[in-house]
């Protein structure tokens, strides 16, 4: 049985079971997750823990379960926020959490807080193409502003998603 993906123009489309076969890959944002995409979903966290270089003294295993947590949280139990998802010939490409928040000038933002693409699948055009459905959904659900987090080099992001992102801050914390 295929669960469905809720678009930003509030269209649906079905993810396909293990084993289908897209032309082109699925993206929107999920309410429920295939069952044969759990595992799946539970390696891209792992791997995204990987390629993000998490900051030293993050303590991964809480990590790993406070994203999960944050993923049944948006999809299953229907808290606030949104879980982005996209498949590609019974394969999970992509995943993201995002929130609704306000910015220091009172705005409400929507914040991307995780965002895992797969590596055949970095650089290219298509990617793009979904980064602008997420900026059309921070603009329907109101948002003046859409921010990201990112323990990598935020020039890269500025340089790949386009006009308008640019570094806005850096974080910084001390253990108590």
């Amino acid at each position: 049985m295929s669960s469905p993906i809720t678009t930003s123009r509030n269209s649906t489309v079905a993810l396909e079971p293990e084993g289908s076969y897209e032309e082109t890959p699925i993206f929107g944002v999920v309410k429920f997750i295939p069952r044969w995409a759990l595992p799946q979903v539970e390696a891209a966290v792992k791997d995204f823990m990987v390629t993000s270089h998490l900051p030293a003294g993050i303590d991964v295993h809480g990590f790993y379960y406070q994203t999960l947590e944050a993923i049944a949280n948006t999809t299953y139990l229907g808290g606030p926020g949104d879980f982005w998802l996209a498949t590609y010939n019974g394969r999970v490409v992509v995943y993201g959490l995002a929130h609704i928040s306000k910015d220091i000038d009172q705005k409400l933002c929507y914040h991307i807080s995780q965002m895992w693409v797969a590596k055949e699948f970095r650089g290219k055009q298509i990617v793009k193409a979904w980064w602008e459905q997420i900026r059309q959904r921070a603009k329907d659900c109101l948002c003046g502003h859409l921010s990201l987090t990112s323990s990598r080099n935020p020039k890269a992001y500025e340089r790949w998603l386009g006009d308008g992102l640019t570094h806005y801050a850096d974080l910084l914390k001390m253990t108590l």
